[in-house]
């Protein structure tokens, strides 16, 4: 391994994480009012833009770059064998994670009634009815405390019946959990040396593809057998491993840890299993990731812009929105619902469309606002501490070492 690497420039994703979070906002957004069956969109974006799992899939790469290009980064202070460097990822992960996580699903378990009916009243508004563009009515039944207990432990994307029940967008927190919980042990797996790393490697990757798409279809056949719901979304990491993989590839290859053949067979035994929409999300990523080494494949001009797109992704103004974007994608759909009943009842004079079009600013600018708050006195005080905490730990560890005596 290349331990004399240069970190090479990664800004780029906070402003790409943003849009994706902004992209899972105006997707629920539009499902709220109705969908399609409020106003229809070209078919393009039919299959594209409303189907928020896409942006989802996107976060799944990115979180799999991010950890293990960090982990390889730490890899001179914290050797990925130590027991105390995969105890310090999980405090990091918790700390980061798990404080506006259980605040948001506490106020989701207390609010689900009045906001479920609320999201009804507004869905009638719309629409005149109340089943959604997806053939489906809202439950106004109370989440129960077994449901509740899944979702305080993170294993609720493990239970079809609970995975999107109290908050649904918190699905995909169970699924990053389950993730964060076995990354340093997958890790070890891919990446300690020895003759076998190429076909540990290989053979992990087209293993995690084939149980990917025969558990969700085994799973879900299983479940309509008994009668129990079935997975409508990828929550329980068999089904979403592949998409995790490629970005794991993908840190190790920037870093230069593993070469690009890696990639290159990660992505096409993975991708075409995937949405035509996740396909090419996954390609543009990869394309600004790797865009320094593949500039002299490029024609200039190409180069140049796909260049300012980064560079305009890596501004303060991105940062910004990289800092809010896991508050704005945990609270939006509980805010949708409380915005659009306060202009419908206070604004009668207003046309359906009128209020849609006046909902979505305003529920971005209190979603925007509300995330910022969560973030500065809730996730960074929090994220603080657990720094504080491995800092700590890590300095009572030094004189210990030092002060054993020679047997």
């Amino acid at each position: 391994m290349n331990s004399n690497y240069q970190s090479p420039r990664i800004g780029f994703l906070d402003g790409f994480r943003f849009l994706l979070a902004f992209w899972v906002f105006a997707a629920h957004y539009y499902t709220l009012i109705g969908g399609t069956m409020f106003f229809k969109l070209p078919s393009i974006l039919t299959e594209t833009f409303n189907r928020p799992v896409n942006a989802v899939n996107g976060f799944m790469v990115i979180t799999g770059f991010l950890m293990t290009y960090n982990y390889i980064e730490r890899r001179s202070k914290e050797p990925y064998s130590d027991q105390s460097t995969h105890l310090k990822f999980w405090q990091r992960r918790f700390f980061r994670l798990y404080p506006i996580y259980i605040l948001c699903i506490i106020v989701a378990f207390i609010t689900f009634v009045p906001l479920a009916k609320m999201n009804e009243a507004n869905l009638i508004f719309f629409t005149g009815g109340n089943v959604s563009q997806w053939g489906t009515v809202r439950s106004m039944m109370q989440p129960s405390v077994s449901d509740l207990i899944s979702h305080i432990f993170m294993v609720h994307g493990l239970f079809p019946r609970y995975y999107d029940s109290v908050l649904g967008v918190t699905w995909s927190l169970s699924l990053e959990a389950q993730f964060y919980l076995i990354f340093p042990f997958l890790f070890l797996g891919m990446f300690s040396s020895g003759r076998k790393q190429r076909q540990r490697i290989i053979v992990g990757i087209i293993a995690f593809v084939v149980v990917a798409i025969v558990s969700l279809r085994a799973v879900n056949f299983g479940c309509s057998a008994i009668g129990l719901p079935t997975y409508k979304l990828p929550a329980a990491l068999l089904f979403a491993m592949p998409l995790f993989i490629i970005g794991i590839i993908a840190g190790a290859v920037k870093l230069r840890q593993i070469h690009l053949t890696y990639l290159l067979v990660a992505a096409s035994v993975t991708l075409p299993f995937q949405s035509n929409t996740t396909v090419v999300l996954v390609l543009a990523l990869l394309l600004l990731i790797f865009l320094d080494e593949i500039q002299f494949a490029i024609p200039k001009w190409l180069f140049r812009i796909l260049d300012s797109l980064r560079s305009i992704l890596s501004t303060k103004t991105a940062s910004f929105g990289a800092d809010i974007s896991y508050s704005f994608y945990l609270i939006h759909t509980m805010i949708i619902g409380i915005v659009l009943q306060i202009l419908i009842t206070f604004l009668p004079e207003l046309s359906r469309i009128q209020i849609a079009i006046l909902g979505f600013f305003a529920v971005a600018v209190v979603c925007v606002f509300l995330s910022y708050f969560l973030f500065r006195f809730v996730e960074k005080p929090f994220i603080e501490i657990g720094r504080r905490m491995i800092h700590t730990v890590s300095r009572a560890q030094i004189p210990l070492t030092k002060s054993q005596p020679r047997q």
